[in-house]
């Protein structure tokens, strides 16, 4: 009979029945980046109420990153260079849909999350100042702010794109997004390395991406790359993208495929071709896959032709 009631009082105290509201502190790491860095908040939820309380967390795939699917039951409250960014979402198609998982919280616990924060998908003039605040249940955040610059990269003449021989920067490259610990960058020898083991070699592969760069289409372009593998295979996808209810979204894709041979410098080139004239930014996606091993990227440069 005792366990009984333990259970029920447990049951109405953490079930739905109260609806005692939390609180959502929002943290952000820094107070400037720039567009080659990935900006994460920091949620923590907290239960200041004397009851137990039960939230249901959307979630990004994979879950153990523990990131937060803003965009629905969690939105944002975006405001960049002082103008309201809307529907913001970090879900972007075709990645796996968010799911959901339920938390508990007892009278003083907190629970900690982080949020992907990709606004280089909305077509926004950099440098600009954000002001993000959470909502969520009729329940708001604290708002942090932080700014966003532009590359510090130059452009060598009649060059698309900045650093495409991987000698420019301080922290990283500049021009290229780098988020896998295994991907290295040696600036004295100006050049990208992947480390590539056999279950990412099997599994999703491994790539680095370029920032957006403003293009016109239809439009022509030649690709060049210099590399060397111990065996994986290289793709360089070269996108364009254009504007969908006010978000950035692919619309075109060339691949241009490398395939390198007993690890030695090989170089590439390809012709590059945009056709949709909704076509507006474009972006370079540098991949491998197949076979574990090393492989160094030395150059890439895309020109446009006349």
């Amino acid at each position: 009979m005792i366990k009984i009631l333990l259970f029920l009082s447990v049951f109405f105290l953490c079930g739905k029945i109260f609806p005692f509201n939390p609180e959502f502190i929002l943290k952000v790491p820094e107070k400037s980046y720039f567009e080659e860095q990935e900006v994460i908040l920091t949620l923590t939820i907290y239960n200041k109420s004397e009851k137990c309380i039960e939230i249901e967390i959307p979630y990004l795939q994979p879950e153990e990153k523990n990131f937060l699917f803003v965009g629905k039951e969690f939105t944002f409250e975006v405001i960049a260079n002082e103008k309201k960014l809307k529907n913001f979402t970090n879900h972007m198609p075709p990645e796996p849909r968010p799911r959901i998982k339920k938390i508990k919280l007892n009278s003083g616990e907190k629970y900690t999350l982080f949020i992907p924060f990709p606004f280089y998908y909305y077509p926004i003039e950099l440098p600009a100042e954000f002001s993000v605040t959470l909502l969520h249940n009729g329940v708001k955040s604290n708002t942090v702010r932080f700014k966003i610059l532009k590359t510090e990269g130059k452009k060598e003449r009649k060059e698309v794109i900045v650093n495409g021989d991987f000698k420019e920067g301080e922290k990283f490259p500049y021009g290229w997004k780098i988020e896998n610990e295994n991907v290295k960058w040696e600036k004295e020898k100006g050049v990208i390395i992947f480390n590539m083991d056999k279950n990412t070699a099997y599994g999703e592969g491994m790539w680095i991406y370029s920032i957006f760069y403003r293009i016109t289409s239809p439009s022509k372009y030649k690709l060049y790359l210099k590399a060397k593998s111990e065996g994986a295979e290289i793709i360089v996808f070269v996108e364009g993208w254009g504007l969908v209810k006010g978000r950035k979204r692919r619309l075109e894709r060339n691949e241009c495929f490398a395939h390198p041979g007993k690890n030695r410098w090989k170089e590439y080139n390809f012709n590059v071709i945009f056709t949709r004239k909704e076509v507006r930014w474009m972006r370079i996606k540098i991949y491998t896959y197949l076979k574990p091993g090393k492989i160094v990227f030395d150059k890439i440069s895309l020109v446009r032709k006349k």
